[in-house]
């Protein structure tokens, strides 16, 4: 997906807070700086990638994907932490609401999986079902809502349909946010305003050839019938159950955070430093211990071999 490149895209992350690094981008929207047409003349627009279904010569757009809290629908998507790890401080969503012509989300919900999401009902769950890393959804106020462009369909450059940045600090995760290596997935939902819809919806990265490894997945309907189950699912623009499997696409969004330092074993004080403090540190446990921060070399035994070892890591740890 993107190659998974730690940088933010152009216009991206426009409301990260001052103390956070930018982590990732999952993509960007924005198609044309100054495209807009009409009332939003010279305005910022993300037009949509067009598609045609069989039987039919007509162009379809997907301006957005729903992410309602208040119809428990969601989004989810996935990133992956480098060797070095994260300690996630903030993530920034994009939402409209059809009608509105101001930012309205007042609250964002959002998890996080190790796993691709699936639940109950999901087409391909395994048979022993995934579980989010918190029982319950964190429910988080966003900053106010910054202006980013206007969506729009395949054709048109002058909708009137403004799509507004939101960012929330994630220190409610487990550990604070801090991430060691691997794959996850961020689940997010907004609420808006109640009138006169309450649906939610997140654009689409555009143009979609800008970035690679389609798989944003939604919770909602199978079968679009509002009344069903909410089931995890890969979204597909374009699918018509027996004759087309669509395509998939990717959602925007951006983390924000710090890499974690860099392990420094030696560092028995965790200062950053290692030092005589240190090694007076290891002199106190001098002998069998187990478990023990000084066992350096893992043999059980504080002794020589540990002192050299922490004497080879002499100064400052590495960043």
């Amino acid at each position: 997906m993107f190659q998974k490149v730690f940088a933010v895209m152009a216009l991206g992350a426009v409301a990260l807070s001052a103390h956070a690094d930018a982590l990732y981008s999952n993509g960007a929207f924005i198609t044309q700086p100054t495209g807009g047409t009409g009332t939003i003349a010279g305005l910022p627009i993300s037009k949509c990638d067009g598609f045609t279904v069989p039987g039919s010569t007509f162009v379809y757009s997907t301006t957005g994907i729903a992410e309602t809290v208040a119809t428990s629908t969601a989004v989810a998507e996935d990133f992956t932490v480098p060797a070095q790890g994260w300690d996630l401080d903030m993530l920034t969503v994009y939402a409209f609401q059809t009608s509105q012509t101001t930012a309205t989300v007042t609250q964002v919900q959002v998890n996080l999986w190790t796993e691709t999401p699936y639940n109950a009902g999901s087409p391909g769950a395994p048979a022993t079902l995934p579980q989010p890393m918190l029982t319950a959804n964190l429910l988080l106020t966003p900053s106010p809502g910054v202006f980013v462009c206007h969506r729009q369909s395949a054709s048109s450059t002058g909708t009137v349909r403004p799509v507004f940045a939101y960012t929330v600090s994630l220190d409610g995760l487990p550990d604070g946010g801090r991430l060691p290596a691997g794959r996850y997935w961020i689940q997010w939902s907004c609420l808006g305003a109640a009138s006169p819809s309450n649906n939610v919806f997140t654009p689409l990265v555009s143009p979609r050839t800008s970035v690679s490894g389609h798989n944003a997945r939604q919770l909602n309907a199978l079968d679009g019938n509002p009344a069903s189950p909410r089931v995890w699912f890969e979204g597909r623009e374009g699918y018509v159950a027996g004759s087309s499997d669509g395509r998939a696409f990717e959602l925007p969004f951006e983390l924000g955070g710090t890499l974690l330092p860099t392990p420094c074993p030696a560092d028995l004080d965790g200062d950053r430093d290692v030092n005589a403090g240190d090694v007076a540190l290891a002199l106190l446990d001098y002998g069998p211990c187990v478990p023990c921060a000084a066992d350096l070399d893992g043999d059980g035994d504080v002794n020589s071999g540990d002192i050299a070892l922490m004497l080879l890591d002499f100064g400052p740890c590495p960043n």
